[in-house]
Parts: structure tokens; C-alpha cells; sequence
């Protein structure tokens, strides 16, 4: 299952995309948080853009694998001060949506996060 979402910005008539995999280059590793007793879901989403950041640097590769790696550092989702795991899997696709177009600055919400600038949409 993949998806992408395109953001469009009136004020710079301009287009980005999101992309949201779900593929199995990145299960290619050995995970030893399950045995045999264990029952757990792992979506392993690898979320992708060709976006720039507004000082023209490339987002990195970011990869989910439960509702409770949140947006910022895996401690905090980005649109809200909570470490409450996202509740489905529209609720994180959207927090981690709005962190790439808004950005967050260094240790928001005391995550323990870099800085990630705010996607940009002008030429």
C-alpha cells in the first residue's frame, strides 16, 4: 500500500508531494522485538518527498513503525504537545503531513529533536 499527498500553497502556486510507502525494503532486517508470545502491529511506512526544507536542504528518509513513533524524535507528535501515541494511522500520516510543512525547531516540545525548517514551496 502507498500514497502520496500533494500540498498546494495559494500564496506560492505551487505543489509538493508526500510520499507514504509501505514497502519491503525496509523489513530486510532482523527485528528481535517479537517472539513467540509477543502479539504487536508493525506498519513500517517509509515516508518520503522530494520537498526541500526552506533553506533548500533535503528531508531525510523517515520510517514508522507503530502508532507510537511519533513525528519528533519519536517522543512528541509535531502538531500537538503530547507523547500519546496517534490513535490510528490518519491521525500519524497527517501529524507527520503538517511536520513537514510547518517544521519544528530544535527540542520542541522538550522531544530531544533536531531542527527541521519548513518545507519550501517558492522557486
Amino acid at each position: 500500500m502507498a500514497f502520496n499527498i500533494t500540498v498546494y500553497s495559494n500564496a506560492n502556486a505551487s505543489s509538493k508531494s508526500i510520499s507514504f510507502d509501505f514497502v519491503g525494503d525496509v523489513l530486510c532486517a532482523s527485528d528481535e522485538v517479537f517472539d513467540a508470545n509477543t502479539s504487536a502491529i508493525q506498519y513500517y511506512y517509509k515516508i518520503t518527498t522530494s520537498a526541500k526544507q526552506d533553506n533548500n536542504r533535503a528531508y531525510q528518509v523517515k520510517v514508522v513503525r507503530t502508532l507510537s513513533d511519533l513525528a519528533l524524535n519519536k517522543t512528541k507528535q509535531s502538531a500537538v504537545d503530547t507523547a500519546n501515541a496517534y490513535a490510528n494511522v490518519r491521525e500519524m500520516v497527517t501529524d507527520y503531513v503538517y511536520d513537514y510543512i510547518n517544521g519544528h525547531t530544535a527540542d520542541q516540545f522538550t522531544s530531544g529533536c533536531t531542527e527541521q525548517r519548513p518545507m519550501k514551496f517558492s522557486g
